[in-house]
């Protein structure tokens, strides 16, 4: 027998940085807020944990300026392609962050702004008579709006939402190992972009240093992706910091296909937050800055008590859409053959563009 409780206006599946964010600023507005995550804190996610100069900004407005920020700032941004390597210096307006102090550290303020949270309960979705209820077990929970954050899972498809087609998948892998030279310094990234995917290095702590990789999704698998650059890149620079064996030595997570955009943003009462709402992969410091941005269009939507599906969907179309549309294209002039074959052989590529797109992922950027 399910018990029902209607004591919320807002529940939200998934306490990462979009679900948790906006827990932050709802619980403050005085909505009452519950916080859902099924896994317990702390907890790993293949993420390189790095945010843009905005995302940073956003951090302090959640945390508060009593509250020091977690992690370590960002002093130099380095991109490698070919015999290309150009650094850029935030002078720490970007920081590193590893995702499972970022959302302990964000979750904990959701609690603290009065969200009621609760780690370890696997949530589904089933209609009622007013719109989707979120099921806890035998609890069932009647929310004015319902907002799902809980990343590229299988909730979406539950409510009928399928995906956009997409000209090119990739797969994601990361690991952590001890941040000993060659490796980047603490406060350092660096970002190895190669044919067929990207190595990305961050260092956040003294001792260890973050390996994020994302490869193109079309013939491989998680445990190949490795390999699988080497073997289309064997000249790069990057396997001389990287061991052959890194993988398997370091005990790699990986992450399911993306990008994902939902045909739609929400249905009835239920809104898609983070990356939810539509993940495409960015350069370093972008994609933290992506889940944020969609919790804090969530949030005005709901707050002016209109109609939110309809509101959140054209402040995202603003907003989130214009920024993934500008990574797309970036990161399609990146991919060219052509680009590769003249940074390989050639010092030609316009270093002045390639030092401004730097300067704007990683000191400008765009929430």
């Amino acid at each position: 027998m399910l018990r029902h409780d209607p004591s919320f206006d807002v529940a939200i599946i998934g306490a990462g940085p979009a679900g948790s964010a906006a827990a932050i600023e709802l619980a403050r507005a005085g909505r009452r807020t519950i916080l859902i995550e099924k896994k317990h804190f702390p907890r790993e996610k293949v993420c390189g944990g790095c945010l843009s100069g905005p995302a940073t900004a956003r951090l302090r407005q959640l945390l508060g300026p009593e509250r020091p920020l977690p992690g370590v700032g960002v002093t130099e941004a380095t991109l490698v392609i070919g015999s290309y390597r150009l650094t850029c210096r935030p002078n720490g307006t970007t920081r590193m962050v590893p995702r499972s102090v970022l959302d302990a550290c964000l979750a904990e303020a959701a609690a603290a702004a009065g969200a009621q949270v609760r780690y370890g309960s696997p949530a589904s979705l089933e209609r009622g008579s007013a719109g989707w209820e979120v099921v806890l077990g035998d609890e069932r929970i009647l929310a004015g709006t319902v907002l799902i954050a809980c990343g590229l899972s299988g909730l979406p498809h539950r409510l009928g939402i399928q995906a956009r087609e997409s000209r090119r998948r990739l797969i994601g892998q990361m690991w952590f190992q001890p941040a000993e030279p060659p490796l980047p310094p603490i406060g350092c990234i660096e970002l190895h972009w190669l044919r067929g995917g990207y190595v990305g290095l961050a260092t956040p702590e003294a001792d260890r240093c973050v390996v994020a990789i994302a490869v193109d999704a079309a013939e491989h698998s998680t445990g190949h992706v490795f390999e699988y650059l080497r073997q289309r890149n064997p000249q790069a620079s990057i396997w001389g910091i990287l061991p052959p064996d890194g993988p398997r030595r370091f005990n790699a997570i990986g992450t399911a296909g993306f990008p994902w955009m939902p045909e739609r943003l929400g249905v009835d009462n239920v809104l898609l937050v983070g990356d939810a709402a539509g993940f495409e992969e960015p350069y370093t410091g972008e994609g933290i800055g992506q889940a944020m941005r969609s919790a804090a269009c969530a949030v005005r939507a709901i707050l002016e008590d209109g109609k939110p599906l309809g509101r959140y969907t054209a402040l995202m179309r603003g907003r989130h859409r214009a920024v993934m549309r500008r990574t797309r294209r970036v990161r399609r002039l990146l991919d060219l053959p052509l680009t590769h074959y003249l940074a390989q052989r050639w010092p030609v590529l316009p270093r002045g563009l390639l030092s401004r797109l730097m300067e704007q992922i990683h000191v400008k950027g765009a929430l």
